[in-house]
């Protein structure tokens, strides 16, 4: 493997790796919050419950209209794949009552 092959998939790992994060965007009467990990091998970064995060960012008065997660099970298809490699995110979506 070439030196410039090496640093290209090193930097692209790194980058991987600080792309799970959690967010909020709000207007005067609506906000949707949103919250990831990217998993290999069952390790998770940056770790944690992505629907904990999510919700911990609501607004005070809020309403939640939907929510929507990815699989986080050993029993489905899919959620095994995505813990072995993968993303795993909560969107929560709702209404800000004044």
């Amino acid at each position: 493997m070439t030196l410039t092959l090496k640093r290209t998939l090193a930097v692209t790992f790194a980058m991987t790796l600080l792309s799970g994060c959690s967010g909020m965007r709000t207007t005067d009467t609506t906000f949707s919050t949103h919250a990831e990990n990217f998993n290999i091998l069952y390790m998770q970064f940056p770790g944690g419950d992505t629907q904990k995060r999510a919700m911990e960012l609501i607004p005070d008065g809020a309403k939640i209209d939907t929510l929507y997660s990815t699989p986080h099970d050993n029993t489905s298809f899919f959620g095994v794949l995505s813990r072995i490699i993968g993303f795993e995110h909560t969107t929560i979506n709702g209404q800000i009552e004044k």
